[in-house]
């Protein structure tokens, strides 16, 4: 539990919702100019390098926007969790995380076909120097930014605001529950949300979102390695 003293309202829950709606903003506008700019196909966006360039400006936003947040309601590094734990614990506890998570995605795919459904095949590399800037640039993005603003928001901000109001069960489930209806995707929700599950159980254990950092980007990495080898 948070040693801040509970805030409520709608006026916080407004400020909870910030940094997506921000982010969902971000998002729509710039993907609208580039529609307008480009003739690349959204199957070809890992490729693109404006479309690299606005993820990775859409992650930013989202992460200014949740510092901004934790400073308003209190101390960000308290609000966000961004403290220092056991340094052998919390690998032992990530290593297991992301093992889990692994098992459970492996378990549920043939079932919800989430990967299928986010239509994420980005085709045959180009071979241009631009294309794979793009690519070295959605990976950064993916692996490091992704991973490090959701934690912030999802198992910091998100989190603690759950846990002073309703308690731990309800910041580990409402936080993953948010995570996977975040993504926007129906298909992959049963993964989001276990892997949300895994994260947020993870942050409750070594009271820091940093491990959870490390797991988030080791997921994303692998994912993101299996696409770009099922391009090959």
């Amino acid at each position: 539990m948070s040693t801040l003293e509970p805030r409520h309202g709608a006026r916080v829950w407004a400020l909870i919702a910030l940094p997506l709606v921000a982010q969902l903003a971000f998002v729509a506008i710039g993907a609208s100019i580039l529609a307008q700019s480009t003739d690349a196909p959204p199957k070809a966006s890992f490729y693109n390098l404006p479309h690299a360039l606005l993820l990775l400006a859409a992650y930013i936003v989202f992460g200014l926007t949740s510092l901004v947040v934790a400073r308003r309601l209190g101390n960000p590094r308290i609000v966000l969790a961004v403290r220092r734990t056991r340094l052998l614990r919390a690998i032992g506890l990530s290593g297991l995380a992301l093992v889990v998570g692994i098992a459970v995605s492996a378990l549920l795919e043939p079932i919800f076909h989430g990967s299928a459904g986010q239509q994420l095949d980005p085709g045959p590399f180009p071979g241009t120097t631009t294309s794979f800037v793009a690519v070295v640039l959605t990976g950064f993005t993916v692996i490091v930014g992704a991973a490090l603003t959701e934690e912030l928001y999802f198992r910091g901000l998100l989190y603690n605001h759950l846990d002073q109001r309703w308690g731990v069960a309800a910041a580990i489930v409402g936080s993953a529950g948010v995570f996977g209806i975040a993504h926007f995707q129906p298909n992959t929700f049963p993964v989001l949300f276990a892997l949300g599950l895994i994260l947020a159980v993870l942050r409750l254990r070594t009271a820091s979102i940093w491990p959870g950092v490390a797991v988030h980007a080791g997921n994303n990495a692998l994912a993101f390695l299996a696409l770009l080898l099922a391009a090959a």
